[in-house]
């Protein structure tokens, strides 16, 4: 069963220009384009594109292209009959026979191998797909929207991503800024995440409030999201979130590494610098000791106290 699309939530200028490009675009018919880095909303707004589209009705398939081992792509794709190889002991409709009359979201598209790329472009020219081991040909008619983190244009000059295709699938492009670069959003979804989440509808204070607001969100909207959910769970019991209650996925990353640090000192002083000491004490290959002291710039010295630091 296809999911419900989800709400496209906000609230800045720069989104509602996006929005307004994708509602041109959702009239047309032709391949469409859209980048921005992990977690800014690709495939929300694609899926608005087909909502709005000519194809409502139809199917909409979303392909995570870089969930799919490479030896796997052209079945995924393209489908196989029976027989085609071991196991195959039944025909198998591909996402693109699935997408028929649809929509069909190829996200991560840099993640596709240039022989397949060959393919791809020949199904978007010719709308005609081949299953593995099939002997005809089937026509599919399945609008391509493309989705990616990464610049095209700088693989297609690596000889990464075919020049053609780029061509092809770039013939409308949206780009969505990251969620630092339009902070007048931020409230908007925190306050649609905690009407999504809380059922006692919690309400942001002031103070935390401004301090979602002045966090960068390397995640984009998908680590605000999270970051609400965690807000919830912080402040049980209290109808108030306030800024003590959230806390931002790299405050974690920062703290673990500094208990890591923390322990792996200990350590050294225990070991008075001997690294086949520390190796023992932690459990750890004398590799990994040498790694952790690289890795916190650690000056062997200050733990030796007249004990050979290697042995």
């Amino acid at each position: 069963m296809e999911r419900e699309p989800k709400e496209v939530v906000f609230g800045s200028q720069e989104m509602t220009v996006i929005m307004s490009q994708a509602e041109r675009v959702a009239r047309n018919e032709f391949s469409v384009l859209i980048t921005g880095e992990s977690g800014v909303g690709k495939e929300v707004v694609s899926r608005y594109i087909h909502q709005h589209s000519a194809r409502a009705a139809e199917p909409f398939v979303a392909v995570n292209c870089g969930a799919i081992p490479e030896t796997l792509f052209e079945a995924e794709l393209f489908g196989f009959e029976r027989g085609a190889f071991t196991n195959a002991f039944s025909p198998h409709r591909g996402y693109f026979e699935q997408a028929n009359h649809g929509t069909i979201l190829l996200d991560e598209i840099s993640e596709l191998p240039l022989t397949l790329q060959v393919k791809l472009l020949r199904v978007l020219e010719d709308k005609y797909i081949m299953r593995i081991g099939g002997e005809k040909e089937i026509q599919v008619d399945a609008r391509v929207i493309a989705a990616c983190n990464m610049n095209l244009q700088t693989l297609v000059r690596e000889r990464k991503f075919r020049k053609d295709l780029y061509y092809r699938l770039a013939v409308s492009v949206i780009a969505i800024p990251p969620l630092r670069a339009r902070k007048d959003d931020i409230e908007t979804l925190a306050g649609s995440f905690l009407r999504k989440y809380s059922p006692a509808r919690k309400i942001l204070n002031r103070e935390a409030l401004m301090k979602l607001t002045h966090y960068e969100w390397p995640g984009n909207v998908r680590e605000l999201e999270y970051c609400i959910i965690r807000s919830i769970l912080n402040s049980d019991g209290k109808e108030v979130i306030r800024a003590d209650d959230i806390q931002f996925l790299e405050d974690d990353i920062e703290r673990s590494a500094a208990i890591e640090r923390g322990a792996f000192e200990e350590a050294l002083r225990k070991a008075r610098g001997n690294v086949n000491s520390v190796s023992r004490l932690l459990g750890v290959h004398r590799n990994t000791v040498y790694n952790k002291i690289k890795r916190f710039n650690i000056d062997l010295l200050r733990y030796r106290n007249g004990h050979p630091v290697f042995q």
